[in-house]
């Protein structure tokens, strides 16, 4: 009796563990087969970068997705991967008119050059007051 009963919690044990490495990696990009690019990359006089990347899907399941992170140093497609799933995403959607620059040393500007976004096609939007600002986009 004790024997099975050190048995089941071992195999409970090796489960519960299995069951949370599989959802951090499923809410950490692991299981994410889109190709992951950057398209531009724009660094500001007090030496911080913002990243313009696309996500595409290859399983044809979801369709490009554009977005934008800022950090200290560009990031390779397995870190843009990871950041994408993170909260690092400023802003991000399903238009590719997107355009970076940065306005002063630590204000970014993100900007559509095209028709405007509508908001349905808008994922994920930061707003911080001094910090990111918007042009053609729609706030949502």
């Amino acid at each position: 009796m004790k024997r099975t009963a050190k048995i089941l919690g071992i195999v409970a044990c090796v489960f519960l563990t299995l069951l949370a490495i599989g959802v951090y990696g499923l809410f950490h990009g692991y299981f994410d087969h889109g190709q992951f690019e950057i398209k531009e990359v724009q660094r500001s006089p007090a030496n911080q970068v913002a990243i313009l990347a696309e996500r595409s899907d290859k399983d044809a399941l979801g369709g490009l997705e554009y977005f934008v992170i800022t950090g200290n140093r560009v990031l390779s497609p397995t870190e843009l991967r990871h950041a994408y799933y993170s909260d690092a995403v400023v802003f991000a959607a399903e238009s590719d008119c997107l355009k970076l620059r940065w306005d002063s040393p630590n204000r970014l500007v993100i900007r559509c050059a095209g028709p405007t976004p509508d908001r349905d096609h808008i994922n994920s939007q930061r707003q911080q007051r001094g910090a990111i600002a918007y042009e053609n986009i729609p706030l949502k």
